[in-house]
């Protein structure tokens, strides 16, 4: 059964743009040769790291979608680990379509009807003396 995930990566920051694509591309063929399907590949561009990793302090982000087998993401991270040119990566499980909108966080829950006490009628009605409990008074004692 294939899963929705998400893969950022980021390039090495001295790349040119053919060799950006180029990267790009080895990623996607990666996917594929592990059983995985693309489906959408975004280039954030060049931005500055939070902080330092391998000397380096910029990189070229990407953002790809793509489905795969949960049992071969292993493999992947594995190859990925090993590359010259992706020098980091995160892949992400995407949620369920099903899990969104029928779960706790994709579902309105509805208002609290108001209750509504019932009037008693004529006959039912109670004085106010019968409901308080008697009490005895200074004078009586």
């Amino acid at each position: 059964m294939l899963r929705d995930y998400e893969i950022l990566y980021i390039v090495r920051p001295e790349l040119d743009e053919e060799q950006l694509q180029s990267a790009i591309g080895s990623v996607d063929r990666l996917i594929q040769s592990v059983g995985g399907q693309g489906q959408k590949t975004d280039v954030w561009g060049r931005r500055r790291l939070a902080y330092e990793v391998d000397r380096l302090r910029e990189g070229h982000y990407v953002l790809t979608d793509f489905q795969l087998d949960p049992q071969r993401v292993p493999e992947m991270e594995a190859t990925l680990k090993i590359s010259d040119t992706v020098f980091r990566h995160l892949i992400v499980r995407k949620p369920d379509a099903a899990r969104t909108t029928g779960g706790r966080a994709g579902k309105q829950i509805p208002e609290p009807a108001e209750v509504v006490e019932p009037v008693p009628s004529a006959d039912e009605a109670v004085s106010a003396s019968e409901l308080l409990p008697a009490t005895a008074t200074a004078s009586e004692a």
